[in-house]
């Protein structure tokens, strides 16, 4: 058995021989109304996570309280639906990924991409583009040597970071929305710029997946560079948002749809007229009483899923690729064993199981059954061909959310890995004075 969980159960069985019902209180931080939404921010490139998140809080102190107050019992939840920056020009090298992923036809940027690995000359590079390009002469005239010299030199690694990292992304957002959606929550996207192609992505996987969430899931695109939109999602684009109109001149994007110029003595917005807080946020423009509208028109229109997974005082929920089966296996502080073939143990239920690839699988504590003692939670790879990724992450009563952990798993081993998963989290629960459940994540 996995030595980190023979040592939680062994320390278990010593110290708490016998589980009895609990009195702690699991969710110091009690959810509260019937009706829960999760809104979440999904940002454009060269974005760090502290400017993500600074989005994130605007959009709670702008949206919270009428939100609410607009539908009795109702609570809304702002998240920060990241997209991982690694830098101007491999996030700019991610977007030409995601581009051709959209049409591998029609993108024309990454046609410069690809002439750049072929070795080339840069006048050799300008002299394909000028002939094979309706405005060959003005692309041609952006790809300066300093710029071609740039994305040269470390062309491969960039590719490949940026095709990693945009995986990364693809998975983690899908399976936020898909978590959320299962514990009855509706999903609302705000989408800016580049978090338009991980929004399309995300939202369409999910869908692929739980085609019945159609109508609790939806998103807002802002400055959006996409082709299209997903499950009949709106947008606003300005007509002069200049990065938007530059990858017009190589890509098939969107029409702008919104004249955003307040005057040559009211712009305050940045010079690329691109940014979401200055150039469409800004209460003095048009487009932030499209975005306004939009929000409140999704809020109106979203239904409430039915609740299949349970949250409490813990809540593990386990995600993985497109192999057949992995399972997710929680040790609870009396000796129960929480997997496929026993969903309810003394303090826990597995209430969701998936075996059809992708999961999710959800296993949850009820506020008021928490016990003091170790919970351990690992993956078992059940059914598969080839390696697998396995991502679980930890919602507590607390309010604190972990994750998601990865955990590469190499190998399906079948019934034979039930007794020793591979161990992702150890969650060891204390009682403080008042009868509250303290939480120590490893």
């Amino acid at each position: 058995m996995n030595n980190a969980l023979i040592t939680t159960l062994a320390i278990s069985a010593f110290s708490f021989p016998v589980a009895v019902q609990a009195s702690l209180n699991g969710c110091s931080n009690a959810i509260t109304g019937d009706k829960q939404t999760n809104v979440y921010f999904a940002n454009g490139i060269n974005t760090t996570l502290n400017e993500a998140q600074e989005v994130t809080a605007l959009l709670l102190k702008v949206y919270q309280s009428p939100l609410e107050q607009a539908e009795e019992n109702s609570t809304y939840h702002f998240k920060t639906a990241y997209n991982y920056s690694q830098g101007f020009v491999t996030d700019v090298v991610q977007v030409f990924q995601q581009k051709l992923s959209e049409d591998p036809d029609g993108s024309i940027a990454y046609m410069v991409y690809d002439l750049l690995r072929s070795g080339l000359s840069n006048d050799e590079i300008r002299a394909t583009v000028t002939v094979a390009l309706t405005r060959g002469n003005l692309v041609a005239a952006l790809l300066t040597d300093e710029l071609l010299q740039e994305l040269g030199d470390s062309l491969a690694e960039v590719a490949a970071d940026a095709m990693a990292d945009g995986d990364l992304v693809n998975t983690n957002h899908s399976r936020l929305y898909s978590d959320a959606l299962i514990n009855g929550r509706r999903v609302l996207v705000v989408a800016h710029s580049q978090g338009n192609l991980f929004t399309n992505t995300a939202i369409a996987a999910t869908l692929n997946k739980h085609p019945q969430y159609a109508d609790s899931i939806n998103y807002y695109g802002v400055a959006s560079p996409a082709a299209t939109t997903v499950n009949g999602a709106d947008y606003v684009t300005a007509d002069d948002d200049r990065v938007i109109n530059l990858l017009r001149l190589t890509e098939t994007v969107m029409a702008a749809n919104i004249d955003n110029d307040p005057g040559l003595l009211n712009d305050t917005r940045e010079l690329l007229n691109h940014s979401f807080l200055s150039s469409y946020f800004d209460g003095r423009l048009p487009s932030r009483a499209r975005i306004n509208a939009a929000i409140t028109a999704l809020s109106e229109q979203l239904t409430y899923p039915e609740v299949i997974a349970g949250e409490g005082a813990i809540r593990a929920t386990l995600s993985w690729g497109d192999q057949p089966d992995v399972d997710l296996h929680v040790f609870e502080p009396g000796g129960s064993h929480v997997y496929y073939r026993n969903k309810t143990g003394e303090d826990g239920t597995l209430d969701v199981d998936d075996t059809t690839a992708v999961g999710p699988e959800n296993y949850f504590v009820a506020c008021d059954r928490v016990n003091e003692g170790s919970y351990a939670i690992g993956v078992n790879y059940f059914r598969g061909y080839q390696p697998e990724k396995a991502l679980v992450t930890l919602y507590l009563g607390n309010g604190a959310t972990f994750g998601p952990r990865s955990v590469t798993l190499n190998t399906a081993r079948g019934s034979a890995g039930n007794d020793s998963p591979v161990s992702v989290y150890n969650i060891v629960v204390h009682q403080d004075d008042n009868g509250n459940a303290l939480y120590t994540v490893q």
